[in-house]
């Protein structure tokens, strides 16, 4: 549920948006940095690219009915462009709770229980 709720992947309290497409850099709650080097989201492409292939796949039918392909490649077109709020927010959650899921000790942010 964190991620639909689009919460933090160690504490599933603090949220990891303060806008449409601002993150914080920790997690209000308990102080998760959540980008831990630069070009840390890069992986959350592989989300995002799914997203769009499978969002848009289903307009391909179309192609077999006749339908100009003019009206194929705009329809789905349109739709990414509506949805890039939502695949760029949900493709970080999921990147981040991955990441947290299998390698949870670089991600621990100051004051953090084993910081030195």
């Amino acid at each position: 549920m964190a991620i639909v709720r689009l919460r933090c992947p160690r504490c599933h309290k603090g949220k990891v948006f303060r806008g449409l497409f601002a993150m914080y850099e920790t997690c209000p709650v308990c102080g998760l940095r959540y980008q831990r080097e630069y070009g840390y989201f890069y992986g959350a492409m592989y989300a995002s690219y799914a997203f769009g292939l499978v969002s848009t796949a289903y307009w391909l039918p179309l192609l077999l009915l006749g339908v100009t392909p003019w009206l194929v490649i705009g329809l789905p077109t349109a739709q990414l462009i509506l949805q890039i709020p939502i695949s760029f927010r949900y493709s970080r959650i999921i990147w981040l709770h991955l990441d947290h899921r299998f390698d949870p000790a670089p991600l621990r942010g100051p004051g953090a229980a084993g910081q030195g």
